[in-house]
């Protein structure tokens, strides 16, 4: 299985060099291609998820990640599958994660850290901005006073 290229909207990103930003709530679309021959027409999944190590344990991260079924249709000689699969970046740590493409059960192909995702934004992480915007509205109206 090969990763050809991904995409973010309308812009083709190269898929070596630096990683790829991507930030929380953008759809990445990843398209692959394989060569396969079945003996029948087959359905099999097709799972795309960013990832990073824990130790040595690959961790998928549920946030980015697609599972989707495709039909291979019945060949006796090896035909080539071309495909697009969309991962849309949940809300997640800033970081560099790795892209992994699996046929369940036959093929996967993987880049790491080729995907750096900008985090999104949780309430705690913004109180601090929220107290300031609140104190200076509680200040101004005394200054007013003067």
């Amino acid at each position: 299985m090969n990763i050809v290229q991904m995409q973010i909207g309308n812009i083709v990103n190269p898929l070596v060099g630096e990683p790829v930003k991507v930030s929380v709530g953008q759809t990445l679309r990843v398209s692959y291609s394989f060569s396969y021959k079945v003996t029948e027409t087959t359905n099999v999944s097709i799972w795309a998820s960013l990832y990073h190590y824990v130790g040595v344990i690959l961790d998928r991260i549920s946030q980015a990640q697609t599972k989707s079924t495709i039909t291979l249709e019945k060949s006796l000689e090896w035909q080539t599958y071309s495909g697009e699969i969309d991962i849309t970046i949940g809300d997640m740590k800033a970081g560099v994660y790795g892209l992994l493409l699996e046929l369940r059960g036959y093929t996967d192909a993987k880049i790491d850290d080729g995907i750096e995702v900008a985090g999104g934004y949780s309430i705690t992480d913004m109180m601090p901005m929220l107290m300031m915007v609140m104190m200076m509205g509680m200040v101004m109206p005394m200054m007013e006073e003067e």
